[in-house]
């Protein structure tokens, strides 16, 4: 049976919670809302993935994670916003990316390549998407300047993307720790 994965950073309820909270207060838009129980910051989005791909990317992630254990990770600062246009999705980035993180996000992916799974070819770029059906941005966040939300990154998990009558759900399906 295929299902939908992805690899993502998880972070904490905490660390949503103000997210959400940022958003609600500072950018009332008429988009819809993804429920903070969904943010995340992907890593790999695998798509549509069999349980022989499955098996062999948790097996790669295994020894990744041992690898990025070693390394200095630091907390990710929130602190601007974007759009994609052609998914339509506003979301929160950091004007910088750590090494560490571009390095296991590209890791995950040519994981996903040497299992046969598509992948894009494009630079990283770590988000937390916080609306869909996002048709442009709108000026004001451009002018936003008190967004500096620092969120802890301890873990990253395989999801799966269930999809149900009232929107799409993430259900980690094994859990990694990074420190």
């Amino acid at each position: 049976m295929n299902e939908r994965l992805f690899f993502a950073l998880d972070l904490s309820n905490s660390d949503k919670k103000l997210i959400a909270q940022w958003r609600d207060e500072n950018l009332n838009l008429p988009y819809k809302i993804i429920p903070s129980d969904n943010f995340h910051i992907t890593l790999a989005f695998l798509g549509l993935t069999s349980t022989q791909q499955k098996l062999a990317l948790i097996q790669q992630a295994n020894q990744l994670c041992l690898q990025v254990k070693n390394t200095n990770i630091k907390d990710f600062i929130l602190n601007k916003v974007g759009h994609f246009k052609k998914p339509k999705v506003l979301f929160l980035t950091s004007k910088s990316c750590p090494d560490w993180l571009t390095e296991l996000a590209c890791a995950l992916s040519q994981t996903a390549v040497a299992q046969g799974l598509f992948q894009e070819q494009r630079q990283y770029l770590p988000h937390v998407s916080i609306y869909r059906k996002a048709s442009f941005l709108p000026e004001q966040s451009v002018d936003i300047v008190d967004i500096n939300q620092k969120v802890s990154i301890t873990s990253f998990s395989l999801y799966r993307s269930i999809s149900t009558p009232s929107g799409v759900s993430y259900q980690p399906l094994q859990q990694w720790p990074l420190v």
